[in-house]
């Protein structure tokens, strides 16, 4: 079974290539305590040029081990903009969530 990180990052990659929109994807993490259990969802920032802006929504997936995804999910995707805000302390992530690392998108390999 993958671990939290890999298949946090396979989710983003996924999203970069099926979001044509999607500019930048974040971990967002919660305190060392809470990401160290293992009920704690895989939690994405997704800054998406082609969403519409609704503040901070996260949506929340349960697992789902048949496509692959064996842990909860949080996403929460915003608009460039929006993103800002968040930088600026102008919009907050819910129960102290911070943003983490970014994802980087993978360069896209050219068909023969």
């Amino acid at each position: 079974m993958p671990t939290k990180e890999e298949e946090a990052e396979e989710l983003a990659r996924t999203h970069y290539q099926i979001e044509p929109g999607m500019i930048q994807i974040f971990r967002i993490t919660a305190s060392a305590e809470a990401e160290d259990r293992p009920t704690e969802p895989i939690k994405l920032l997704e800054v998406n040029e082609d969403t519409v802006p609704s503040g901070i929504l996260p949506i929340h997936f349960g697992p789902s081990p048949a496509s692959g995804l064996h842990y909860p999910t949080v996403i929460v995707e915003v608009t460039p903009d929006e993103y800002q805000r968040i930088q600026s302390d102008e919009l907050r992530l819910p129960d102290g969530w911070k943003v983490g690392d970014p994802i980087p998108r993978l360069p896209t390999v050219a068909s023969p």
